[in-house]
């Protein structure tokens, strides 16, 4: 299995499969780093999202009042 860097190079050479750049987008999503990266792994989220092949479930952590 490759690291973050060598699934982000393979990306942006073009060198994955659909699946492979859905199955990676979606680590992303799921981690929350996709929101901070370069505009095309946003783009593609969104795309693949809109597609409905990656989903966006985030869990937010409910505050505590005082």
């Amino acid at each position: 299995m490759f690291g973050i860097l060598q699934k982000m190079d393979h990306f942006s050479n073009n060198l994955m499969t659909e699946e492979q750049k859905i199955d990676f987008i979606q680590e992303l999503v799921d981690f929350g780093l996709v929101w901070d990266m370069h505009e095309k792994y946003r783009n593609e989220a969104a795309r693949l999202m809109d597609a409905g092949k990656v989903v966006n479930l985030v869990l937010h952590r409910k505050e505590k009042k005082q």
